[in-house]
């Protein structure tokens, strides 16, 4: 093990009877997750029980954390630069990004993370979601462990997005029964429930747009071949304009509701100021 700067130790649940051994005899595999901490937040972060569409993880919390793009004016908050020409030649605007405080990890560590992304967007307005562990002493990335991108063209492909390099991020590699996931479609007729959307809650960008709805809960897990410290950072982006949000849901063994809350009168506001760009981007859309 490296040297690393005394901190307190963060809490294992070890479980070897299930995982097993993984980094040789005399070393236990031991589920590990960020500490329980608010961590910090940029734009809009909060933590809510079952709501609308979105029910509990199966990791088994009370409360879930968010973030959203609804009431956000954060700009900048991807670590992403996405080419525009292959996304109907937008870019990033407003978004929102938390990040947990440090956890240890060592070698042969399991970390599971749970998520959802929702949105009310797609086609030519690619809203996005990404999730990583990046180094804590030097911020690279250790891994890439979610993205998803609101798409109408194939539902199929909302996750992974087109969002990162196969290299990058294999969803076949990361997520547990990939191949049995399914893209839960929405429409104008029946639209997503989901209240962190803000203004855009019960619309779909188009009536006849699959790629609104949600990716249901899905389960993100990684196995370490060294010690590292890290930090957890998520976040959700709104592509080429500001309306119709998008949201992504979290959880993870141990999470609690001490997520940085939002304002709900910053939340109403922000609702009542899109109102006009959902009425004229729909009309052009038309």
């Amino acid at each position: 093990m490296r040297n690393r700067p005394h901190h307190p130790r963060r809490a294992k649940v070890v479980v070897a009877a299930a995982l097993g051994l993984l980094a040789g005899p005399g070393l236990q595999a031991a589920q590990v997750a960020p500490p329980p901490g608010p961590g910090t937040c940029i734009g809009q972060c909060t933590s809510m029980p079952a709501t609308g569409d979105i029910g509990l993880s199966p990791a088994g919390s009370a409360r879930y954390g968010l973030v959203t793009t609804a009431g956000s004016d954060a700009l900048g908050t991807s670590p992403l630069l996405l080419d525009g020409n292959s996304r109907g030649n937008g870019t990033e605007t407003n978004g929102s990004r938390w990040t947990s405080a440090v956890f240890d990890v060592d070698a042969g560590d399991t970390l599971s993370v749970w998520f959802n992304f929702v949105s009310t967007d797609g086609k030519g307005y690619d809203d996005y979601a990404w999730a990583r562990l990046a180094d804590a002493d030097d911020g690279t990335v250790v891994a890439w462990l979610f993205a998803a991108a609101a798409t109408n063209s194939n539902t199929g492909k909302v996750v992974p997005g087109d969002v990162l390099d196969k290299a990058e991020f294999d969803p076949d590699e990361r997520i547990v029964d990939f191949d049995d996931w399914a893209f839960v479609s929405k429409s104008a007729e029946d639209p997503v429930d989901w209240a962190p959307l803000g203004v855009s809650n019960g619309s779909c960008w188009k009536d006849n747009a699959p790629g609104c709805g949600y990716t249901g809960w899905m389960q993100s897990q990684i196995s370490f071949a060294s010690d590292v410290r890290l930090r957890l950072e998520l976040g959700v982006v709104n592509w080429g304009d500001w309306a119709y949000d998008s949201g992504l849901a979290f959880d993870y063994a141990g999470f609690t509701a001490a997520v940085p809350e939002p304002s709900p009168l910053a939340l109403w506001l922000s609702g009542v100021a899109a109102v006009p760009w959902l009425r004229s981007r729909r009309a052009r859309q038309r």
